[in-house]
């Protein structure tokens, strides 16, 4: 039996070309002219059984090709319901652990729009060693651990990545799980001698934030002490890049302008970074109480879509490979799986990264038993997109899974208001990322190196 994806995705481009995506798979394909002319009959073909009858070799092997991309399918399950299957499967598995844990909550900088207030103090051995106490409850049913380092700046509290990363590497072992680490630091202490320390701890990818070229950078993010942070930054880049996966973040508000963009791009190219790191545009948005203060500046939804693929194509223009794809995703965020946490220094749990720090939407303390009961758990974990009409038809649901769980209760944010960018610019980015497909395509060995 054949059958037509619902989440397939298809529109005319370039030369002739049609742009073929599958939300369902992530499946992007260009088709010929006459290959979209062939899937049209193929559909049309089609009974009402799902045979498909009397195909020509041209259609069974476009059908072929097809039912790889899962833009056709064999299946007697509705695709809604194997989505459903597969998100279930992801929100109870035990098997994985995530851990986001924020060594300290104290950082060097004075980001006006952070969340973070003058905190101060790092993880005690009390608290280290209720994580690894933690781990170890559940360490013989696991088959992964995957930490995140977070805070806060975790690289202030250096001596705590190491005391922890060398105790879940040990355990690991023993317990024979895998055990995966990847940081989200300012990068300022992201030396050579911390690089290298933080790979024989595993960390194998690392995000950092640069909010615009170094005249912005610095006024957005300076140091607590006054001094300028981006041309450390960047000269720690250059050689983190060499040995992790480096991410470069840039915060997008109402200030930021494609100018700045350009120039941001044009320092990162000086830097000779452009084929050496992903580039990826963040929205900002007001997610807590203290960042009132920048709500008038920030996006919605919808506005940072429009800036986004603006911003995108400077991208591909300056010569930097489009990362930020259209993935297929089981949940949107570890809010949706029962078995990850974020920690903070003194040990409190928190379901989503935009609550860290604050106490009264804690679920409890790492030193005490999970209570799944909490409200602060089931607040956010109680929602499916499979329960909600709106998200339950959209076509791109798998790569969207209902946005983001904190902003439906801490916002208040309603139908619409919830669909993230891809909803509102897919057809353009679809456009850039072929684009940006063809560009890698076209480059040579030599231009590669």
């Amino acid at each position: 039996m054949n059958r037509v994806s619902r989440y397939s995705h298809f529109q005319p481009w370039r030369d002739g070309y049609y742009i073929a995506f599958n939300s369902r798979t992530g499946a992007v394909a260009l088709m010929t002219e006459a290959n979209y002319q062939t899937y049209l009959r193929l559909v049309d073909k089609l009974s009402n059984d799902g045979v498909v009858t009397g195909l020509t070799p041209p259609e069974l092997e476009l059908l072929k090709q097809l039912e790889y991309g899962l833009f056709m399918y064999r299946e007697s399950t509705d695709e809604l319901e194997a989505l459903k299957f597969q998100h279930g499967m992801v929100r109870y598995d035990m098997t994985k652990l995530g851990l986001v844990l924020a060594p300290t909550m104290a950082c060097n900088m004075a980001c006006p729009y952070c969340y973070e207030s003058n905190k101060r103090g790092k993880m005690s051995p009390e608290v280290i060693k209720s994580i690894v106490s933690f781990v170890d409850k559940q360490a013989r049913s696991l088959d992964q651990v995957d930490v995140n380092w977070y805070g806060g700046e975790p690289l202030l509290a250096m001596d705590v990545i190491s005391e922890l990363s060398e105790a879940l590497i040990r355990l690991g072992k023993e317990k024979q799980f895998t055990y995966t680490s990847s940081l989200v630091t300012n990068g300022y202490l992201l030396t050579r001698e911390v690089v290298d320390r933080l790979v024989g701890y595993h960390v194998s990818v690392c995000q950092v934030t640069l909010d615009g070229p170094a005249r912005l950078h610095n006024q957005k993010r300076p140091l607590k002490n006054g001094k300028e942070s981006y041309d450390t930054i960047l000269e720690n880049l250059k050689y983190a890049a060499t040995k992790m996966i480096v991410s470069i973040r840039v915060n997008v508000d109402k200030s930021l302008e494609a100018a700045a963009i350009g120039e941001l791009l044009a320092e990162l190219r000086q830097a000779n970074l452009q084929s050496k790191v992903a580039v990826y545009f963040a929205q900002l948005e007001p997610a807590s109480i203290s960042c009132a203060a920048i709500a008038e500046t920030c996006y919605d939804n919808a506005g940072f879509s429009d800036v986004e693929i603006d911003y995108s194509r400077l991208l591909l223009d300056q010569g930097f490979r489009i990362e930020k794809l259209p993935r297929p995703s089981a949940t949107f965020c570890m809010v949706h799986r029962v078995n990850a946490f974020l920690i903070d220094s003194e040990g409190f749990l928190y379901r989503c990264w935009n609550h860290v720090g604050d106490t009264d939407k804690s679920m409890g303390n790492v030193r005490d038993k999970i209570n799944y009961q909490h409200p602060n758990f089931t607040r956010l974990f109680s929602f499916s997109p499979f329960e909600d009409e709106m998200c339950r038809d959209c076509s791109i649901l798998p790569i969207c899974m209902g946005g983001c769980p904190a902003q439906r209760t801490d916002q208040g944010l309603v139908g619409e208001q919830m669909c993230q960018s891809w909803k509102h610019n897919l057809t353009p980015m679809l456009e850039i990322i072929a684009r940006s497909r063809q560009q890698q395509v076209q480059v040579t060995p030599k231009e590669q190196v």
